[in-house]
């Protein structure tokens, strides 16, 4: 399965970097499929034109012109495009936008939200996308920004289950534990072959996935402190020794602790 970080399957037909943001549309020919993939970093995907079918923790999603798909970190899917083909804008963010906790919320579900006004937002962001003169650059932001917030105030009206909230948060609160899907169910009050399901339909992973994954995050973080030893920051994120914490690490980020670690240093 191929991994991708600030980038898609397919050349883009444009592509632009400014303030914290890269955004790109690509074209995608009818009839055409692209395999089982992931990504290091969450993106919003908005359907500019045409149509495919999503398929994603073992069922399929129609998507649509117009629509807008949350893609979280590291979400397995694949595609399958119409005979029409179709044509997507994707919007990766800085660690900075992605910090607040509006942007936060949204980034955390996979869920395909259809706004109101995603028109008027698609076509500003494709002519700011095309556009040249000095001020493209500061007119590309505000029109993906503006995307950013009616998208979040949008998500904000989609109603999770409260069982499901409980049980991320108690993730949430020490990815470190040792904690069982029963001891989740309990918390929940579902059944646990339930709370599985759902959990993956909402998160696009499953529940043991998810930890493993917050985990990676405490430790990407210690990494780039860079002030403690591997074998420290793998005891630390809640891993039982070094080689295991190694392989989970180079499964989900895409390369070894120890070149991470030089990455970031390198980047510094």
């Amino acid at each position: 399965m191929q991994r991708f970080t600030r980038a898609n399957y397919g050349s883009p037909q444009r592509l632009r970097s400014s303030g914290g943001l890269q955004v790109s549309t690509t074209a995608y020919a009818g009839d055409s499929s692209l395999p089982m993939h992931e990504h290091d970093d969450a993106y919003l995907c908005l359907v500019a034109a045409g149509s495919y079918t999503q398929q994603c923790a073992g069922r399929d999603s129609e998507c649509r012109s117009g629509m807008l798909l949350v893609h979280p970190q590291g979400l397995r899917h694949a595609n399958r495009f119409s005979r029409q083909g179709a044509r997507c804008l994707s919007i990766f963010l800085s660690a900075e936008l992605g910090a607040s906790d509006g942007v936060n919320h949204l980034l955390e579900d996979n869920r395909q939200l259809r706004l109101p006004d995603s028109a008027r937002l698609l076509a500003r962001i494709e002519s700011e996308l095309a556009a040249t003169d000095d001020a493209a650059a500061l007119a590309l932001q505000s029109a993906v920004l503006e995307l950013l917030a009616h998208a979040c105030r949008h998500g904000e009206g989609e109603q999770r289950p409260g069982w499901l909230v409980r049980v991320i948060e108690r993730l949430h609160d020490d990815p470190r534990a040792s904690v069982s899907l029963s001891e989740l169910a309990a918390l929940a009050h579902v059944h646990p072959s339930h709370l599985a399901r759902r959990f993956q339909q909402a998160q696009g992973v499953s529940v043991g996935e998810y930890q493993r994954r917050l985990r990676i995050a405490m430790a990407r973080k210690a990494l780039a402190r860079g002030t403690q030893s591997i074998a420290e920051v793998a005891a630390e994120a809640g891993f039982a020794d070094q080689s295991h914490f190694a392989r989970v690490f180079k499964r989900v980020v895409g390369r070894s602790p120890r070149d991470f670690r030089q990455a970031m240093q390198i980047a510094s």
